[in-house]
């Protein structure tokens, strides 16, 4: 730190100091309305050489900071902390943040997943086919006395093949099934050796009460089919919010520029400022606290232009991350250079009404909502049926056939028929025909737990998950009339705010002028020049802010109704399952 004694201290001659001393004493007087005795008095008194001037005790000295004024990096003349780079609309913004944002591409899967669990629940209906085969060998002692053998050995080889259906909706089920086998014995009282069985039979069950219509599968199939569109909901949900976030960044990145430029500008002013201060310093005009005043304003806003670089860089960053995803690193120097005038607006007026409606109609959250409602009836209606008892009815019919070679132990000779009205050839000729041996019964099942505890208290949890469904959808909408209305009110008053901000800016410009003009003239300090040129910046960083606020509301606006992808021409196409 220097230690300064003397304030006036100005070489040069007698004359240069008296001139010098009448203007700073005119100066004075005009400050200070002093009288003309007052005046000469000074007058006189400041033309006393400096080595009449007795020093000043040094408690009235101060200290001034040896710190120099940053002329490097940012805070260099004419820095380019705005530079040019890639140019970028608001529209090229939004179609790159939804092509690669990594949000957008995680919420994409969410459909792709629910129509294939919905695929899936179809699966209960797919047609089942079933086939079995057995081989035995059998051996016993013989027990009958008709049987001439000493020892029974009967061998069976058969198999079978079927088709069972379950019937959409119904909850009902259909079987076809087809069986064959032949039997080979030792047994002299069986007439066929070796004998052909078949048999084909169609069996339908149908439920009555438990499982009728609101069975496991189909309610499956309705619950899963109302997940999709809910997940397609969900990621229109997610859209608009990434659209949201991207527009709104590059508004914040539009307002960053321009907060940096304004306190460039202001950085040079008080430059400038300091430079003349200086001058007129060193030439005895004005005293070295007004310097210091002057590099106080200096450092001041080098501040400014230090956090608002800060703030513009990780506003870039920001909007890098929306639009290009991935392709953010730790050594990118990507610079976007919005071209979009923040400016160039048409102020709109807001029919709250209409936006509400539009919001119930629009909002893919409500959409949800109803999703969740249908899907809880549907999971109620499920729960009453399972309350029910169990009745079925099954029905089957079908035909058996039998043929097969004639026994040689009962007298007949190899390959004879035995007295019968079946031909032994083929076991299934007979099938379908009406002498055919056909096969009816019908089969009815009823149970029922007692008391049902599990059954009644599944319809409680299902009636109480109905209600909290629709208690959101109604909280829902009250949240959106709140928001339709906040957005309304705001995109209003930052309309109206930008017209006080720029009415605001043009008269601190004004004043700005006329209080250097004041300097010029040594009617001011250099304090109040950079009052009032704070005054200038704060009035045109709350135009910024202004402006700012109204391109959020705007969006929000559009948000909050639902109508946002709509806004910026956002098309959502159906969803495209992977091929395999």
């Amino acid at each position: 730190m220097t230690r300064v004694g003397s304030i006036l201290a100005v070489e040069g001659s007698f004359a240069e100091r008296a001139v010098l001393a009448a203007l700073a004493t005119i100066r004075f007087a005009r400050s200070a309305s002093l009288s003309i005795p007052t005046l000469l008095f000074l007058g006189v008194a400041a033309m006393v050489p400096a080595s009449f001037v007795q020093a000043a005790e040094p408690d009235a000295a101060f200290y001034v900071s040896q710190v120099s004024t940053a002329t490097t990096g940012d805070l260099a003349p004419n820095a380019q902390i705005v530079r040019d780079g890639r140019a970028l609309g608001i529209d090229e913004a939004v179609a790159l943040s939804i092509r690669n944002n990594l949000d957008v591409e995680v919420e994409r899967f969410a459909p792709m997943i629910s129509q294939a669990d919905n695929a899936g629940a179809w699966g209960a209906y797919d047609p089942t086919i079933s086939a079995d085969m057995t081989y035995d060998v059998v051996k016993s002692p013989n027990t009958f006395s008709l049987n001439t053998a000493s020892a029974n050995r009967d061998r069976f080889k058969g198999g079978g093949v079927g088709v069972d259906q379950l019937i959409p909706y119904l909850g009902a089920s259909l079987g076809l099934r087809y069986d064959a086998s032949s039997t080979s014995t030792r047994s002299s009282i069986q007439s066929r050796d070796e004998q052909y069985d078949a048999s084909f039979f169609i069996t339908a069950r149908v439920p009555l009460a438990r499982g009728l219509i609101w069975n496991e599968a189909w309610t499956n199939v309705k619950v899963s089919g109302l997940a999709y569109s809910s997940s397609r909901e969900g990621f229109r949900t997610a859209l608009m919010d990434t659209v949201q976030t991207t527009v709104d960044a590059y508004w914040d990145l539009v307002a960053a520029g321009d907060q940096v430029r304004v306190a460039q500008k202001s950085l040079e002013t008080a430059h400038a400022l300091l430079s003349q201060t200086t001058t007129q310093y060193e030439v005895g005009v004005v005293s070295r606290v007004e310097v210091v005043e002057a590099e106080a304003g200096v450092a001041g806003r080098e501040f400014d232009v230090i956090r608002n670089a800060n703030v513009y860089r990780n506003a870039q960053d920001q909007l890098i991350d929306f639009v290009l995803g991935r392709e953010l690193s730790a050594l990118t120097d990507l610079h976007f250079s919005p071209s979009e005038d923040p400016a160039a607006f048409a102020s709109r007026s807001v029919d709250v009404s209409q936006a509400v409606r539009e919001a119930f109609r629009n909002r893919p959250e409500l959409q949800q909502l109803s999703r969740k409602i249908d899907q809880s009836e549907i999971s109620l209606k499920f729960a009453k049926n399972q309350r029910l008892p169990q009745f079925d009815a099954e029905v089957r019919f079908g035909y058996v056939g039998v043929s097969g070679e004639g026994n040689s132990g009962l007298g007949f000779p190899v390959g004879a028929m035995p007295p019968s009205n079946v031909p032994f050839d083929q076991a299934d000729d007979d099938f379908f025909q009406s002498n055919g041996s056909e096969n009816i019964r019908v089969t009815g099942t009823f149970s029922i737990p007692f008391p049902n505890t599990t059954a009644r208290k599944r319809v409680v949890t299902s009636e109480l998950e109905l209600r909290r469904a629709r208690t959101r959808r109604v909280r829902l909408e009250q949240s959106i009339i709140l928001e339709v209305r906040s957005s309304a009110r705001t995109l209003l008053a930052s309309s109206q705010g930008i017209e006080a901000a720029e009415r605001r800016r043009l008269a601190a410009a004004e004043q700005l002028r006329a209080e250097r003009i004041r300097l010029e003239h040594g009617e001011s300090t250099p304090f109040e020049v950079l009052q009032r040129e704070s005054d200038l910046v704060e009035a045109e960083s709350q135009k910024i802010n202004a402006l700012q606020t109204y391109r959020s509301a705007e969006v929000a606006l559009e948000r909050a109704q639902g109508t946002i992808l709509d806004f910026y021409d956002v098309v959502l196409d159906d969803v495209a399952m992977p091929t395999r």
